[in-house]
């Protein structure tokens, strides 16, 4: 699936808007993401140049997530693929 997708980061204290063009063929698959019920609503991406995306099963859509959130949920959920796709954080 391929989509046109603008999000925003933030560079310094000013946020920057980038469009760009997502692919699910041209990109990695992290992992499903699941709700309560263990049912598949989305698929978690990253892309070539390191942007996260998701696919929404339902709805067939892409989406850009708020990156930081996304690598936080991936870390708690998921702490063998943030590991894998982000390096290994120093020990607490």
């Amino acid at each position: 699936m391929k989509a046109v997708l603008t999000y925003r980061v933030m560079e310094g204290k000013n946020p920057v808007e980038h469009t760009k063009l997502f692919d699910t063929d041209k990109s990695i698959k992290i992992c499903n993401i699941k709700n309560r019920y263990d049912k598949i609503m989305q698929e978690l991406y990253i892309s070539k140049t390191g942007i996260l995306f998701n696919l929404d099963i339902k709805k067939g859509t892409l989406e850009v997530p708020d990156q930081k959130k996304c690598k936080e949920w991936l870390g708690r959920e998921n702490p063998d693929k943030y590991i894998e796709f982000f390096g290994r954080p120093e020990e607490a």
